[in-house]
């Protein structure tokens, strides 16, 4: 039995390898782009055996691969008409297509399991059934019942249109990984991703700084020289490693012999160099507010302290090096909206507006620019536009989504704080209790940024960490029901 599935395996194997590779050749046939294209076959043929050989591995292939926001430029086929800092950019990605790979494997795996009458196996892909019974998985529902309505009734049908799609590609991606998550295996697996993936960028983003070379070099990059590595945005690239450093953290006061705590270590000097030259005031926000959660939530804090020290002077040091970037930082002592030079001043004012035209369900999801451009531009105190979109998303949600959108903000993330303090109450497993923490202060640190820079449904991390922690709260009930029913 065994040696006919590994025979299936491999013809199917086979079989897709070709597949993909016809595909690339299409790529090329439709717009030669050497060598970058070479990187995307590469991808391919990797994805595809992690989705045939290493099902359970795919979760950690989307946590690789989002950040990889550089790969919109290696899959030149589908180009976007207009240019992003001179460059070529995809409506594909690297993350997308590895989506695309979980879900065609979910399908495959389902079938699979029905055509050999295994129900057994079948209820572990039947994803609804887990839906009624967490709260964290059916606000998602609501969530997306509310861009419905909000496109139902926005100014702009097309945007909020395109920005429904893109949640619902979102969520699926969380009930998918959630399915592919099994064990405290996976789960660890999935820490250890974050952490290497975090110091590799922290170290790619210090030799951008000393080279001046950017994968995306945008204005805001360039001029003050601030890594962003793989991503298009510094301030996205900070919020990263500040997630990344909980894990590295946990990792690092999880573990008992300092010998074990040198890979922890190294990963949190990178990371907070990289954090330091980025530059960014949201990162460094978000760091402060999501560490008051985790040291709540860890199980033992003798070393986080210690952690956190070496982050912060590892973000001085990496600071004082660039006078442009020191600047940025200490202009926070002003206030945030000093800091922006006014910019968001302009923002709130017309978000306040919209919600207060628009109470109950907002001007539309994705419509704030529209708006700002179209009904509310006498807010705009300059000449030209030179911002349209809501850098706060609290703001954004309340002018987008209005009463309704913020109700499901609250519970969506009242509900994760709730489940993190459950999980540090209630589990004894100490592993699981660090890599909880993790997760909600990455969780809460993606919430601090995206009122900096605005990104929060549509950061592909945030609904990792859900899944994540959805899979978490499975084990920690079903280690609870153990135990009770040892007493």
């Amino acid at each position: 039995m065994g040696k006919n599935k590994l025979l299936s395996e491999n013809r199917l194997l086979i079989i897709l390898e070709v597949c993909v590779t016809l595909l690339w050749i299409y790529m090329v046939l439709r717009w030669i782009y050497y060598p970058s294209t070479l990187i995307t076959l590469g991808y391919l043929w990797g994805i595809v055996w992690v989705a045939v050989k290493r099902p359970r591995w795919l979760p950690a292939v989307l946590i690789i691969t989002f950040p990889i926001e550089v790969s919109k430029m290696f899959i030149p086929a589908y180009s976007l008409p207009e240019r992003v800092a001179t460059y070529n950019v995809s409506i594909l990605d690297f993350f997308r297509l590895s989506q695309l790979a979980i879900g065609l494997r979910w399908l495959y795996d389902l079938w699979l399991s029905h055509k050999n009458n295994q129900a057994y196996i079948a209820d572990k892909f039947k994803v609804w059934k887990r839906i009624k019974t967490d709260s964290l998985l059916w606000l998602p529902i609501a969530l997306l019942g509310v861009y419905l309505l909000s496109t139902a009734f926005s100014i702009a049908p097309a945007h909020s249109f395109a920005e429904t799609v893109r949640l619902l590609s979102l969520i699926i991606t969380l009930y998918l990984a959630i399915v592919y998550v099994q064990d405290e295996k996976d789960l660890q697996r999935l820490g250890y991703t974050l952490i290497a993936v975090g110091a590799v960028l922290g170290g790619i983003a210090i030799m951008q700084y000393l080279t001046k070379w950017f994968f995306f070099p945008t204005s805001a990059v360039v001029v003050s020289n601030r890594p962003n590595t793989t991503f298009a945005d510094p301030n996205i690239f900070a919020r990263f490693l500040v997630v990344t450093f909980w894990f590295s953290v946990a990792e690092f006061e999880r573990r008992t012999t300092w010998s074990s705590r040198v890979v922890p270590l190294i990963a949190i000097l990178f990371q907070g160099a990289g954090l330091g030259i980025t530059g960014s005031r949201g990162g460094i926000l978000a760091l402060g507010v999501s560490s008051v959660i985790f040291v709540l939530l860890i199980p033992r804090r003798k070393l986080t302290l210690s952690a956190m020290g070496v982050m912060i002077l590892a973000i001085i040091a990496a600071a004082l090096l660039n006078p442009s970037i020191m600047a940025r930082i200490e202009s926070l002592r002003a206030g945030l909206l000093n800091a922006s030079g006014g910019i968001r001043e302009y923002l709130w004012r017309s978000g306040i507006a919209m919600i207060r035209d628009h109470p109950v369900i907002g001007v539309g999801v994705g419509a704030f620019g529209v708006a700002f451009t179209t009904i509310y531009p006498y807010f705009n105190p300059y000449s030209t536009f030179y911002v349209s979109l809501s850098h706060t998303a609290v703001i954004t949600v309340l002018a987008e989504t209005g009463i309704v959108g913020f109700t499901v903000l609250y519970f969506l993330f009242g509900k994760t704080l709730q489940r993190g303090w459950g999980i540090a109450r209630k589990l004894q497993d100490e592993r699981l209790r660090f890599l909880s923490a993790s997760i909600v202060a990455g969780i809460i640190a993606i919430f601090i940024s995206a009122q900096g820079e605005g990104r929060l449904y549509e950061e592909p991390l945030l609904w990792l960490l859900w899944a994540m922690l959805v899979s978490i709260s499975q084990l920690a009930n079903l280690q609870i029901r153990k135990e009770h029913t040892k007493l």
